[in-house]
């Protein structure tokens, strides 16, 4: 679900953003890890661990696996064999990226109408944050989308991503937010590195 959303705004968006095409033509290798089903299992199992089970007190999945692991949270199962966008994260966001090619057969197929307008190299960009909501929860949000390296129109991007939010109840009603519970004190934190999964800190005992 959350990966056809953000495809409806990048493709509204680049109706509006046709100047950008002459971008396209620099094709470069994307950096980043890919969203598997494999890393489904992975990410949850990581998870499990550390906030439902508590057998570890951290983990660290890596940005793909993570991602991964959202989508299926999203509905995304399987994810599709031929999705190609990859993940990147730093200490401030995780990146999603890929080329209009590399968006999955039934993906181009529903928004063919809108696709036309995108270069087939065009590099899209999706750049979610994290955010803490309160003591047992965090959201992820959909803060900008680029194509090409020029930002989606705000306006347009919201406008798009509330429709969906109205569709896709697990998204919050903007369309742009995934909250997701986690146990009191307990974090997650991106990194370069991959994303850190903090358990709750043990009680302190009793006093004499």
């Amino acid at each position: 679900m959350v990966t056809f959303s953000l495809r409806e705004s990048l493709a509204a968006a680049t109706l509006l953003l046709g100047g950008t095409a002459a971008l396209a033509g620099q094709v470069r290798e994307l950096s980043g890890d890919p969203m598997t089903n494999q890393g489904v299992v992975r990410a949850s199992a990581l998870v499990d661990s550390v906030f439902i089970d508590r057998l570890i007190p951290s983990a660290r999945a890596g940005a793909g696996d993570f991602a991964s692991h959202l989508m299926a949270r999203l509905g995304v199962v399987p994810i599709p064999a031929d999705l190609r966008f990859r993940v990147l994260a730093d200490s401030q966001r995780i990146l999603l990226r890929g080329r209009s090619t590399d968006l999955p057969a039934a993906a181009r197929a529903e928004l063919g109408g809108f696709l036309q307008w995108v270069p087939p190299e065009s590099v899209i960009e999706a750049e979610v944050t994290l955010l803490t909501v309160g003591l047992r929860g965090v959201r992820f949000h959909l803060r900008t989308v680029y194509v090409d390296g020029v930002p989606v129109p705000d306006f347009v991007l919201q406008s798009v991503m509330t429709e969906v939010g109205r569709r896709y109840p697990a998204l919050t009603s903007t369309g742009r937010d995934l909250v997701v519970q986690i146990p009191e004190r307990a974090r997650i934190i991106l990194t370069p590195a991959g994303i850190e999964l903090l358990g709750a800190p043990a009680p302190a005992p009793p006093g004499p």
